[in-house]
């Protein structure tokens, strides 16, 4: 029993891929036809996939960015805590 190799998605089905996931609302038909229709008014499908992309990636690396940041920012402020209680540890003993 030999297992099928799936080929490689098309620019086509990436990019209807692209408009139903926009479009979760819509019958696949409705899908298709909105494509062929984008497709029609001069949409070059390679850059709207590639478009779609890039605004997905730069979006992930300023929410990745964002999340370091308040880390970051977190981190500080325990670290800031933790010497204040040191000093106090210290001072509190002496006496």
């Amino acid at each position: 029993m030999g297992g099928k190799t799936k080929r490689k998605p098309t620019e086509w089905n990436m990019f209807v891929m692209k408009v139903k996931a926009e479009n979760p609302e819509k019958k696949f038909g409705d899908v298709l036809k909105l494509a062929g229709k984008m497709k029609r008014q001069g949409v070059k499908i390679g850059e709207y996939i590639n478009n779609k992309t890039a605004k997905a990636v730069k979006k992930i690396k300023n929410s990745a960015k964002a999340v370091v940041k308040k880390v970051r920012k977190t981190g500080k402020r325990l670290i800031k805590k933790q010497r204040k209680m040191n000093k106090n540890r210290k001072t509190s003993k002496k006496r």
